[in-house]
């Protein structure tokens, strides 16, 4: 092999190399903006206070005592009507 010939492919493969590292660079560089990303929308969640929680579970629970006696009523209803 001429020296000419060794020094090309040892040019491409570094072409080749530089490349790939930028294609990884990009790569990397997107996965740090997309973590960034997660990173500020985890810090704007706020967790609900004990209070907050109490609330939402007493109002839960007061719909359903209340979709219970709807049922119960519609089942006496139906009785009654046979």
């Amino acid at each position: 092999m001429s020296n000419n010939t060794l020094s090309n492919l040892v040019g491409a493969r570094m072409d080749s190399a530089v490349a790939k590292a930028d294609q990884r660079m990009i790569a990397a560089e997107a996965a740090q903006q997309r973590a960034g990303l997660r990173i500020e929308e985890a810090k704007g969640f706020v967790r609900p206070t004990k209070q907050e929680i109490a609330q939402v579970r007493d109002e839960v629970r007061a719909q359903g005592k209340q979709l219970a006696d709807d049922l119960r009523a519609r089942g006496a209803a139906l009785k009654a009507a046979r």
